[in-house]
């Protein structure tokens, strides 16, 4: 059996906060239960000067102070950077594995990889630059003046890393036109949780939430980009099931409108478990993708849930998120528009037994094929073949 590894995740999200935190997180988990020692390294929420470490759902994190505030409090801080790259000095890594390639990232990775020997695994999430996320962030100053350096950090160290690991297809496309080796990259969308697995009773949590027991939900997790969210709201008012409606579990970040506000629960700030259990609350649960370079060019993390508490989703047909649900028919594909997106919801709504065998489809993709311990096992095999210099791929990009 191959010995285990001392790995090292950096993200340039806050701790319990943002999409790059969490896939840290779910790269991080199957690799603690392989065997291997791995440290996750994050951004503190409110510390200003010092290192703190602790544990966190059994990985070992390591938190960066921060000089910034807000949304600069995400990986540009020269002085993050600075104590990052002195907590480095003298620790020795098999694998430095960062999560997109901000300057808190990418600037300590690359120089503790020239101090140790470490190889630098550089994991690409989000379609930031030419057309992708930085477009849909509000104000034309954050489009203007972040933008250019947003993507020149995302493309500019890239080829230099010794592997490449991508989330979506189109990214892969992109690492390829940068001229990074095929046999370098790694296709690895996550997977779910096992902890998230659930099969409660729909009433037993509508109990305990405070829900009506013969209301009809649909349900939808985390941050959403406003165009996004528009699709959303749209969709909901063309519903024939005018009875039903939309929870929002967590902090959305985008604007409901008045229309719709008495059929829209905003849940705010939520435990795991109390996530777990909206979502198990409803009936079917939406992901709104409009047909935007971002949204081809990403996974949303927030599919492991849907599958894991086993109900049954309807997406845009955008993106390889589409796949998933094509090829397991744990759900429903539509366009990026309100009429047919209502329509395939209330489908749904009108045939729970349809919706409940894939909800059950959902649950089991989620111990299995699209479990975050099948996607370790991809992870690992790769970290192995980049230490030996012969990286292959574990999965075309197609």
């Amino acid at each position: 059996m191959p010995h285990s590894l001392k790995i090292l995740v950096i993200v340039h999200n806050q701790t319990c906060k943002g999409g790059a935190y969490y896939r840290g997180l779910n790269l991080a988990k199957p690799l603690i239960r392989r065997g291997h020692d791995v440290t996750l390294m994050t951004i503190h929420p409110t510390a200003r000067w010092h290192m703190v470490e602790r544990k966190l759902e059994g990985v070992r994190l390591v938190e960066s102070p921060d000089l910034l505030w807000g949304a600069g409090r995400s990986g540009w801080d020269p002085w993050d950077t600075l104590r990052r790259t002195l907590w480095l000095k003298g620790r020795r890594f098999d694998i430095i594995h960062t999560v997109d390639t901000r300057p808190a990232v990418v600037v300590p990775a690359m120089l503790a990889r020239k101090a140790n020997g470490a190889k630098w695994v550089a994991d690409w999430t989000d379609w930031w630059g030419r057309g992708g996320a930085t477009e849909e962030r509000p104000g034309w100053a954050v489009r203007t003046f972040i933008g250019p350096i947003e993507q020149l950090f995302e493309e500019r160290p890239r080829p230099h890393a010794d592997a490449t690991v991508v989330i979506s297809r189109a990214l892969g496309r992109r690492a390829l036109e940068l001229g990074i080796a095929e046999d370098r990259i790694l296709y690895l969308p996550p997977g779910a949780d096992p902890d998230a697995i659930r099969d409660t009773p729909r009433a037993k949590v509508r109990e305990l939430l405070g829900l009506e027991p013969e209301g009809r939900y649909v349900g939808y997790l985390g941050n959403i980009y406003q165009r996004d969210a528009d699709l959303l709201f749209k969709t909901l008012t063309c519903l024939k099931a005018t009875d039903a409606k939309l929870i929002m579990v967590g902090e959305p970040g985008c604007q409901v409108p008045p229309e719709v506000e008495h059929r829209v629960q905003v849940t705010g700030r939520v435990s795991f478990s109390e996530m777990l259990d909206f979502l198990s609350a409803c009936d079917v649960v939406a992901l709104p993708l409009s047909d935007t370079v971002a949204n081809r060019g990403r996974w949303p993390s927030k599919v492991n849930e849907f599958v894991a508490v086993g109900r049954p989703t309807v997406a845009c047909d955008v993106g390889d998120v589409a796949d998933l649900l094509r090829d397991n028919e744990i759900g429903l594909l539509v366009k990026p528009d309100p009429a047919d997106f209502a329509a395939k919801i209330d489908s749904l709504l009108g045939d729970p037994e349809r919706a409940r065998a894939m909800g059950d489809r959902a649950r089991e993709v989620a111990r299995t094929t699209y479990s975050q311990d099948a996607a370790g096992d991809k992870l690992e095999s790769f970290y192995y073949r980049t230490l030996a210099s012969e990286p292959e791929l574990a999965q075309r990009v197609a």
